[in-house]
């Protein structure tokens, strides 16, 4: 069970942004969709309360000013208040729009029971704010509320293990530390791929959703010896290099540089509210002609940032990294000369439900850092892969990505695909 700590790195960065850049938005929210007679609202609360003293992450919330900030602890939060009910008009593209609305509305966290849109359907929407949780938290609340096999701690860049013993971390080198900080350490260099002064980054955001069969993500992975998140990423090159070629002529012919969200989350942190994660550089080679080509070099780029001992070394240093630092670093990265697609990938890997009813759907949406083109979260469950597509509206053409990132998929699966 989780006893309070000091904030981490990250927790106490997006506290101090939200601080002072109070219309920058964090929130995140995910999306289950259900099958059958929603509930009563009363009902579903009672459902919260009943497991509050398994989810650390809903009652400890940051308290206090900037990078001072430390946990505080609510045990009864107000559930009158973070659980509602709203009722959706029929339709197809309602719940779209509901959901929407919600996520211009930030708070700590909050669920919302959805319904009307479809008949024998329902929605569950929870909302946090990113300072207070990440992927691999917001997993483990869902899975603790809503799932049967109990929420372990993996990385959201991968397969999450099954339940197993607990093995000793390993423990990282001086080399690998090094190593590790000098790629850490990469992210401050200049790229000027984003600082077009006839389109200057705004973060008025257009959000956008596409999917694949999970299996078919597997599929094109393995073939070149990866993963099917190194198959999503590729297809994110290949949908860049759709859109530098029509849209954006300085970023033709060359890789776009990303961050990879890994979550350094150890085994017996599962319950730990809060950011426990790092940014990995990657570049997405959308400047290689072959999908080919550029799924061996996401494969390549991505090894080295699984490795367990990498993230060990990660997570050390993350430690140890004063949070004025810290705070000093995330400003650098958030300068238009620096700017770089986010993008993140959360597993479900067990089924979830409510009194019986399954969840078939789980979606994710998430933040747009400032200055930051583009992010996207994918979200695995149910054999399905969501992607949301968050980019700058600043950028002509680039919130077509989920479209192109659809098509290249499908043709990167065809040509998997035996004769």
């Amino acid at each position: 069970m989780f006893t309070a700590t000091r904030p981490g790195l990250m927790d106490l960065t997006l506290h101090d942004m939200a601080q002072k850049q109070p219309r920058l938005d964090q929130t995140l929210g995910v999306v289950l969709q259900l099958d059958g007679r929603p509930p009563a609202l009363a009902e579903l609360r009672a459902h919260v309360a009943g497991r509050l003293d398994r989810l650390p992450a809903l009652t400890h919330y940051l308290h206090g000013p900037g990078l001072r900030a430390r946990w505080a602890h609510d045990p009864r939060p107000d559930l009158e208040r973070r659980v509602g009910e709203r009722a959706v008009a029929a339709g197809p593209d309602r719940l779209d729009a509901a959901l929407e609305d919600l996520l211009a509305h930030p708070l700590p966290w909050d669920l919302w029971l959805l319904h009307g849109h479809a008949p024998g359907r329902y929605a569950l929407c929870y909302r946090l704010h990113h300072s207070c949780q990440n992927g691999g938290a917001l997993r483990h609340v869902l899975c603790t509320l809503f799932g049967a096999a109990p929420a372990t701690a993996a990385p959201a860049t991968a397969v999450p293990a099954t339940a197993a013993p607990a093995r000793p971390e390993p423990r990282a080198g001086v080399r690998v530390h090094a190593r590790t900080l000098g790629g850490m350490l990469g992210a401050l260099a200049r790229n000027d791929l984003w600082n077009d002064p006839a389109h200057p980054l705004r973060n008025a955001r257009t959000g956008t959703w596409a999917s694949a069969p999970t299996q078919v993500l597997r599929a094109v992975g393995a073939a070149r010896g990866g993963s099917g998140n190194d198959a999503l990423l590729a297809a994110l090159a290949s949908a860049l290099r759709t859109w530098t070629r029509a849209y954006w002529p300085r970023g033709a012919g060359r890789a776009v540089p990303a961050a990879m969200m890994v979550d350094v989350r150890r085994p017996h942190e599962a319950d730990r509210p809060g950011n426990l994660f790092a940014h990995a550089t990657l570049p997405l080679p959308s400047h290689r002609p072959t999908h080919e080509e550029r799924l061996d070099a996401i494969v390549a780029a991505t090894r080295r940032p699984k490795d367990p001992l990498v993230r060990a070394a990660t997570r050390t240093l993350l430690d140890r990294t004063p949070a004025c630092v810290g705070r000093a670093v995330a400003d650098r990265v958030t300068t238009p000369p620096r700017a770089v697609v986010d993008t993140s990938h959360v597993v479900f890997p067990h089924p979830l439900s409510y009194r019986g009813d399954p969840v078939t759907g789980v979606r994710i949406a998430t933040w747009l850092p400032r200055h930051h083109p583009a992010s996207i979260v994918a979200c695995s469950y149910n054999g399905t892969t969501g992607v949301y597509f968050l980019t700058d509206a600043a950028l002509p053409g680039l919130h077509r990505l989920a479209g192109w990132w659809e098509e290249a998929v499908a043709e990167a699966h065809a040509a998997t695909a035996p004769a």
